[in-house]
């Protein structure tokens, strides 16, 4: 019977480095001599079953691991070398097999950028097609257009998600803090140690894992709140990846791309609802009657997580205060907007020039509250402060970003803002070319549904005057 020979020299290099071994010490451990693993180790040797079934056992790995495509990573490249473009460049897919154990972060590197050509192209031809229909393609949907309007129709609490995130909290041993838990929980579970990195090593990324050597380098541009959430996605996306899949079936993308849109969104909310276990963050609002920056204090974790957290409080008989939020740039871009209800675009808008939100983006660290007032009636307490992209070196210039954190005012009474004083009010509007307050001295633009009025006798406060 001819028995297939394994070579896995480089897997079995990659688990004794992850966990810290010299050769003598693993040969010892496994009773072979270091000799011979170092000939396996550079894939002179085989690896024998009686091998593979000893590093099973003294190492607490699948067999699976050195036996073969454990990861995918040579499916994934024999169907990129299927490509029409690439055909004919392989005699055979045994180069495929070396690529994978030997180099690969290079095997990472070819599926994105095969990836990237995929969806180039993809884009391209919708492009096309719009244009030959005579659209104007500079408005056409991107991917990530897609997943917001998404989650901006929907309530933002994801039930089974959030559930898993808080027992995977519940794992965790926090005794010497958050960073150390995660960092011991990847170690323990994934064989993935952790390594900050400076500035000048690690440039233009906060976070990359390097399969190579299994660690996972964090920038020490970020703060401590940033150093925990980026350990907290990638947790997430190594032990909820089939909860995070089912979540995003939920938002019912259309395109591959946006879908991947989406798992990172959603791979985000489940960083979050780790850090910030329900039942506890829901308890903690209570008692802080939703002092937002007090709970970030408690939980060591930004202002704009706990905001970001209070839009979710929808689990069943743990309701919190409707919140629906809208996050801007400076230059007044929506950057996102969430609601625990779904974001109210009709009754609530977010762009009228009077919001506090638009002033809150370029006075740092300032708590802005305002009473608006929409066209409908119905009043809304808002909450607005700026924040700030985590990290820097000396001259960057990081994004800044105004949260608007917000609720019908009728809520204001169990929260700590009701004694807090002078309150800002305005009247506000959807945005200003559906809205019809006359003599708005904010007004960017005239209304869509009022003619306007060109009377070089008199001169409105607006730029635009109109017929009410």
């Amino acid at each position: 019977m001819n028995i297939q020979k394994i070579f896995a020299g480089p897997r079995v290099k990659k688990i004794r480095n992850s966990i810290g071994l010299s050769q003598i010490a693993m040969a010892n451990e496994l009773d072979i001599s270091p000799s011979y693993l170092n000939l396996i180790e550079r894939n002179q040797r085989p690896i024998t079953v009686q091998l593979i079934l000893k590093l099973s056992k003294t190492y607490n790995i699948s067999p699976e691991e050195l036996e073969g495509d454990a990861d995918g990573t040579v499916t994934a490249l024999k169907e990129i070398f299927s490509d029409s473009l690439l055909q004919g460049e392989l005699p055979g897919y045994e180069e495929l097999f070396e690529v994978a154990d030997v180099a690969p972060n290079v095997a990472s590197g070819i599926q994105k950028l095969h990836e990237g050509y995929r969806q180039a192209l993809l884009r391209l031809s919708e492009l096309n097609a719009g244009m030959s229909e005579g659209q104007d393609v500079s408005q056409t949907a991107l991917p990530t257009d897609l997943v917001q309007s998404a989650m901006e129709a929907r309530d933002n609490y994801y039930d089974n998600l959030d559930r898993s995130a808080e027992k995977l909290a519940s794992e965790l041993d926090l005794g010497s803090g958050m960073f150390a838990a995660l960092q011991d929980r990847l170690l323990k579970n994934h064989r993935i140690t952790v390594q900050t990195l400076p500035i000048n090593t690690m440039p233009e990324w906060t976070r990359r894992f390097d399969k190579h050597s299994m660690r996972l380098f964090i920038s020490d541009r970020l703060n401590s709140y940033g150093r925990v959430t980026e350990l907290a996605c990638y947790l997430v996306n190594c032990e909820l990846s089939d909860e995070i899949d089912r979540a995003v079936l939920r938002l019912n993308l259309k395109s591959p791309e946006a879908v991947k849109a989406g798992r990172m969104e959603l791979m985000n909310y489940a960083a979050l609802a780790l850090l910030l276990p329900y039942k506890r963050f829901f308890q903690t609002t209570q008692r802080m009657k939703y002092d937002v920056e007090a709970i970030a204090k408690r939980f060591d974790v930004s202002f704009g997580e706990v905001a970001y957290r209070m839009t979710t409080l929808s689990r069943v008989d743990l309701e919190g205060i409707p919140f629906f939020l809208q996050e801007v740039d400076q230059a007044g871009n929506k950057v996102r907007r969430l609601g625990l209800r779904g974001y109210p675009k009709n009754s609530f808008g977010g762009q009228c020039p009077k919001l506090s939100i638009f002033k809150a983006v370029s006075l740092p660290q300032q708590l802005l509250t305002q009473i608006v007032e929409s066209q409908n009636g119905q009043a809304y307490f808002t909450l607005n402060r700026s924040t700030k992209q985590s990290g820097g070196a000396y001259g960057e210039n990081m994004r800044q970003t105004a949260i608007m954190l917000a609720c019908e005012a009728e809520f204001i009474t169990d929260m700590i803002y009701a004694s807090g004083g002078a309150v800002d009010r305005a009247d506000v509007g959807q945005n200003c070319r559906l809205c019809e307050r006359p003599h708005c001295a904010q007004r960017a633009e005239p209304p869509i549904a009022r003619p306007m009025m060109f009377d070089g006798s008199e001169n409105s406060i607006s730029a635009f005057n109109f017929k009410v």
